[in-house]
């Protein structure tokens, strides 16, 4: 951490000598994402999504930015990026371990999942006007900490290993240890510009393209993505 400290205050200085020469600006923004961890496309297994509620996942990225032309800018930052959410699914036939048993689990399923991550977005943006912009690229994100734990609850677990069906009322599983240290995906967005030049306004979308399980995880059947949405207030220097 220290040393991405040094990095982002020597990327400070150095872009703002650079910002009179009108080719650099450097971006500050704080946010929220929106959305969740789930299997895309969404599997039969999963019967009807009884609730969801997003977690409070805040944001905060810095960003240098890099003139190529009057409509076109290309960006780098590094962000702080939280993702969570807390879930209830009806499921069928849904492959889940629970400790020492493991099967086909017919019931309701509770998920909890929190995700700090530290991202590395790079982006090309084009200018419509001074005051609206489009952006789409790619990201990767190291995962700092994470958290993925739930229930299956009030149902039936055909056990894999033939003893026939076993009553689940209440049992909890915990998969924080199975996640895979990075994420990678797609960002597309747009920013705008309401009163001036400095305050900034951003919308984008976020898709991973990678599960948050390591490859050799069969705690659940599915491949889990992030998809999120972001909302962020920055101001450019």
């Amino acid at each position: 951490m220290r040393v991405i400290s040094f990095f982002l205050i020597f990327c400070v200085f150095s872009f703002a000598e650079e910002r009179q020469g009108g080719l650099w600006d450097f971006c500050a923004k704080i946010g929220i994402n929106l959305g969740g961890t789930m299997p895309r496309p969404m599997p039969n297994n999963i019967s009807k999504v009884e609730s969801y509620s997003p977690s409070l996942a805040p944001t905060i990225e810095a960003t240098a930015l890099r003139r190529v032309s009057e409509k076109i800018v290309v960006s780098a930052g590094l962000r702080s990026d939280n993702k969570g959410m807390k879930s209830t699914a009806r499921v069928k036939e849904y492959s889940i371990s629970l400790g020492d048993l493991h099967g086909k689990f017919d019931g309701m399923v509770d998920t909890k999942i929190n995700f700090n991550y530290l991202g590395l977005p790079i982006l090309a943006h084009y200018a419509f006007t001074e005051s609206f912009s489009v952006y789409a690229g790619a990201y990767y994100a190291y995962l700092l900490s994470g958290e993925f734990k739930g229930s299956a609850n009030e149902g039936y677990l055909n056990n894999s290993d033939g003893t026939g069906e076993t009553y689940i009322n209440h049992k909890e599983y915990d998969f924080s240890n199975e996640l895979r240290h990075h994420d990678a995906g797609l960002s597309i967005g747009l920013n705008y510009l309401p009163y001036n030049e400095h305050i900034l306004l951003s919308f984008d979308f976020n898709y991973g393209l990678v599960s948050v399980f390591q490859s050799d995880f069969s705690g659940i059947s599915d491949d889990m993505q992030n998809v999120y949405g972001k909302f962020s207030v920055g101001y450019v220097f």
